[in-house]
């Protein structure tokens, strides 16, 4: 575990149409993310934070 803060931004899931981490406008909310995410290093930095922040939540369920 890092002890260095976190310099990814932090979520905001207010809109499925747009990325939380960025603000950009995605052409779809599913795939669409992962395109973006797969194309902006801090987007998809962010989304790796997010995930395993929240992994330990879900458990065997998560399969992304």
């Amino acid at each position: 575990m890092s002890t260095q803060p976190s310099t990814t931004p932090d979520p905001t899931w207010t809109d499925p149409t747009d990325c939380p981490f960025c603000g950009a406008s995605l052409p779809d909310p599913g795939a669409g993310f992962i395109d973006h995410i797969r194309k902006n290093d801090d987007c998809e930095s962010g989304f790796d934070d997010w995930r395993e922040n929240v992994v330990g939540d879900i458990g065997g369920e998560w399969s992304g």
